[in-house]
């Protein structure tokens, strides 16, 4: 058996809750330590640097299952919900103690905020594309908006992986190496989803080609 089988055989016995559990244990040790004084001179800042990339982590690890299905076979669409929703979870996290720790709701300071720093512009963008996606992330919200409606709305997530990279490219204000290699893994991730929709419209086109009986101008006449 192959490593792509055995991977695939192993998911199918891994149940996603398993995933929760796993991919929860470092908010609840960030918390824990931020709540003990354990993260250092500046806890807050700390917390929030913590939390928000693994915000992003999240979000690119759901990002790239369908390319590793694509280029790898290997199936892990079982778990994209579990690993959304937990990177709305460090979403939360991070854009809450943001707010209450570092603000403490002073919403005119907040605004401030949005308006003069780019970073938080993009990072508060973000995490209010990501409320839509978490809230019908759901069986429910899939049947009453139907899967073409649904699909498209979750295309979201692009955009809120396009403002977490930007947020965190512009935070650190100085040439870092860790935020541009999460700004070249979300490229590829996002040309692979272009190139892969543009075959999906030629082979459409080719159907249409057999289905009409004459060539119609697309890429696949």
């Amino acid at each position: 058996m192959g490593i792509v089988s055995t991977i695939n055989s192993a998911t199918r016995h891994v149940p996603t809750w398993v995933v929760y559990i796993a991919l929860a244990i470092p908010a609840v040790y960030f918390t824990y330590a931020l709540l003990t004084n354990q993260l250092g001179s500046d806890p807050i800042r700390a917390y929030e640097h913590e939390v928000g990339e693994w915000a992003l982590k999240l979000i690119i690890a759901g990002l790239f299952i369908t390319p590793l299905r694509d280029w790898f076979k290997i199936n892990l669409i079982k778990y994209r919900r579990a690993i959304g929703l937990m990177a709305f979870l460090y979403t939360f996290l991070h854009l809450g103690s943001y707010l209450w720790l570092d603000q403490n709701f002073i919403l005119p300071e907040i605004w401030k905020d949005i308006v003069k720093r780019p970073y938080i512009t993009f990072g508060m963008a973000s995490a209010l594309l990501m409320l839509p996606l978490a809230i019908t992330s759901n069986n429910l919200s899939i049947r009453k908006m139907g899967p073409i409606k649904w699909n498209k709305l979750h295309r979201l997530v692009y955009l809120a992986g396009i403002g977490a990279v930007m947020h965190y490219l512009l935070l650190t204000k100085t040439w870092k190496v860790e935020p541009a290699v999460y700004a070249l893994i979300l490229f590829g991730l996002l040309t692979h989803r272009v190139l892969k929709l543009r075959k999906q419209r030629a082979r459409i086109g080719g159907v249409d080609v057999i289905i009409s009986g004459h060539c119609i101008r697309t890429l696949a006449c």
